[in-house]
């Protein structure tokens, strides 16, 4: 155990909380971009999920999957940023995207401006519905999506519909 200024915390050489950090980064990443356009303020939501991650694993009893359990860590985490953002509003530019090496530069200016497009699209919804939007692009199925947000399957169903419905018309092309 490591002593804080908060407390105690786990000891990071734990080989499986190690493992569960270093698998579930990336879904922990862009859950965050999904809801902070500044690149910088979302690589440090990251960091302060991954911290939140890493304190609460003692606590992990095996009631859920690992990466439901990542998932939820990260949903109060980002609820928090979020409050936060609301009492203290400010525009952002999007994020940068990786780019996949074996794409043509069209074809990476055309993904990126896709996922641009998309994201910013995600970023607009209501919070309830951007939340289940986001893991829904993770590919959490339903159950593990009820069970991160703490609500019925059901409200995911709709609040999932509702969503598609949103990004559908957003995504289409304007006629003019």
């Amino acid at each position: 155990m490591i002593a804080t200024m908060s407390g105690v915390c786990p000891d990071v050489s734990d080989a499986s909380l190690q493992r569960i950090l270093r698998e579930h980064a990336p879904m922990c990443q862009r859950m965050a971009a999904g809801h902070e356009a500044d690149a910088e303020l979302a690589r440090d939501l990251v960091q302060d999920i991954l911290v939140a991650v890493w304190r609460a694993w003692p606590a992990f009893k095996g009631q859920c999957s690992e990466r439901t359990y990542v998932a939820r860590i990260a949903q109060y985490r980002i609820a928090t940023h979020v409050s936060r953002a609301v009492r203290e509003p400010r525009r952002q530019p999007l994020t940068e995207y990786l780019v996949a090496p074996d794409l043509t530069p069209e074809a990476h200016v055309l993904r990126d401006d896709a996922h641009a497009h998309l994201s910013r699209r995600v970023r607009e919804l209501p919070l309830s519905l951007r939340e289940v939007a986001i893991l829904m692009l993770e590919g959490f199925p339903a159950p593990e999506i009820a069970a991160t947000l703490g609500i019925s399957a059901n409200a995911v169903a709709i609040r999932a519909t509702r969503a598609r419905e949103l990004l559908r018309a957003a995504m289409e092309p304007t006629r003019e």
